[in-house]
């Protein structure tokens, strides 16, 4: 069971309606109720880019000849 504070002002309002003194709460949800069918289904967000990112690193093929600087 929820513990909220105003869930017992919410229920009483809603008890007294239409005889109560205050119906702000059923007019909130009255409101809600009317706008329902107007509800559509949302888009999902495409996934962002994987960006490949340049370290500078290369494999170690194709250096160049064995007595090459690089090779060593």
């Amino acid at each position: 069971m929820y513990h909220a504070a105003w869930l017992a002002d919410l229920r009483s309002e809603l008890l007294a309606f239409p005889a109560g003194k205050h119906d702000d709460c059923v007019d909130a949800l009255g409101l809600i109720g009317q706008l329902l069918d107007t509800i559509s289904k949302g888009n999902r967000p495409e996934p962002p880019e994987t960006v490949k990112r340049d370290t500078g690193y290369r494999r170690c093929e194709n250096l160049g000849k064995l007595d090459d600087w690089k090779v060593w």
